[in-house]
């Protein structure tokens, strides 16, 4: 590009730097809360102005005549959000589809990716500017017609993007041939590891209970054998229906934890209280004698008030859907506090799995 006209690009760029700035933590902002709106988790999304020496350089490597001025630059203001999964990439790219006016021609979508020949592991680029309805706003009229480019990559990708510059060195054709076919397979195997990061997580999903981090001391196990009978369901039954208060206590205690009001059907109760059962015995709670203790610990010092709590925090957005009986309480709780000892079983076989979906709302 002529140096004259680089030098006026340059000047028009610096005299409105400042609103590109302001554009770039705008549309940062707008990205991820249309986003998080649909509850994709961000690992961290940025957003910059190019700076203007950068400008400059890329100008004068261009070979038009730059007639078309600032405005036909799209990668002026750059958002880069960085998600998990190559799953979480193709969610991000409808929203943006549907709340951007896009530029196809310049943009690289998903679909642009599935080429078996191409070269390392890139990301999607997505030339980008606001929509009509969205710059027709007063607060937004003052960005019309400025572009942006969109980077979505996931962890792998951006730590392929990081590494495989410092390897362009330059060498002679034998050995680039080389380095370029080892980039090709170390690419290949990133994109393998990004989906299997994928099929590891949504396994763990189906297997998964409701254990919230640790935020104290687990109980020590207590390894004494009980001389006392197991109990029966009918015995235990017995022993919540000999406490006429019992169920109400631990209904008002879900309650003060947070979780929602939920008023449970007979037959459903009695699905909780089946479950209760199991996870009682599997949790080596299987002597009346034993659940009076370990019910008479939960009211010590409020400690079961404060597991619940903990469990509801540690599972905000979801809890708050969750269908919490007076027998669920007590299940959350013996998951929880013994969990040191349920992990060791088959949750699944035992139907431990299926009590703590039931109570998240899967069926």
């Amino acid at each position: 590009m002529d140096r004259r006209r680089v030098d006026e690009l340059g000047i028009s760029y610096v005299e409105k730097l400042s609103l590109y700035e302001e554009y770039a933590s705008r549309v940062r902002n707008l990205v991820q809360d249309l986003i998080e709106r649909e509850d994709i988790e961000v690992h961290s999304i940025e957003g910059w102005a190019k700076a203007p020496a950068d400008l400059v350089r890329a100008l004068n490597a261009r070979g038009d005549d730059g007639d078309a001025g600032l405005n036909a630059m799209s990668d002026l203001v750059t958002v880069r959000v960085l998600l998990r999964f190559p799953e979480d990439v193709y969610k991000v790219e409808e929203i943006i589809l549907a709340e951007f006016d896009v530029d196809r021609d310049r943009s690289v979508p998903s679909s642009g990716l599935e080429d078996p020949f191409r070269f390392g592991y890139p990301a999607v680029v997505y030339a980008l500017a606001l929509s009509e309805s969205r710059s027709s706003l007063r607060e937004w009229g003052k960005y019309r017609g400025l572009g942006f480019r969109l980077e979505l990559r996931t962890m792998l990708q951006e730590a392929w993007a990081t590494i495989s510059p410092r390897v362009n060195l330059n060498v002679d054709a034998v050995s680039e041939k080389k380095l370029k076919r080892r980039l090709v397979r170390l690419a290949a195997l990133l994109e393998e590891a990004d989906e299997g990061f994928l099929s590891l997580w949504e396994e763990v999903k189906d297997v998964a209970v409701l254990v919230p981090p640790v935020s104290e001391p687990r109980e020590p196990r207590d390894e004494t054998i009980s001389a006392e009978r197991i109990f029966s369901d009918d015995e235990l039954y017995s022993f919540f229906k000999a406490e006429p208060n019992a169920l109400s206590h631990w209904n008002s205690l879900a309650v003060k934890a947070g979780f929602p009001i939920f008023v449970p059907s007979p037959d459903y109760l009695k699905d909780s209280f089946n479950y209760l059962y199991v996870i009682l015995r599997a949790a080596g709670i299987d002597t009346i004698s034993e659940v009076r203790r370990f019910l008479a610990d939960m009211e010590e010092d409020d400690k079961g008030l404060r597991q619940l709590q903990t469990i509801r925090e540690s599972f905000a957005k979801e809890s708050a859907s969750w269908r919490v009986d007076p027998f669920s309480a007590i299940f959350l709780l013996v998951l929880n506090l013994k969990w040191d000892t349920l992990k060791e079983k088959d949750l699944v076989q035992l139907n431990i799995k299926k009590g703590s979906d039931r109570i998240s709302g899967i069926d």
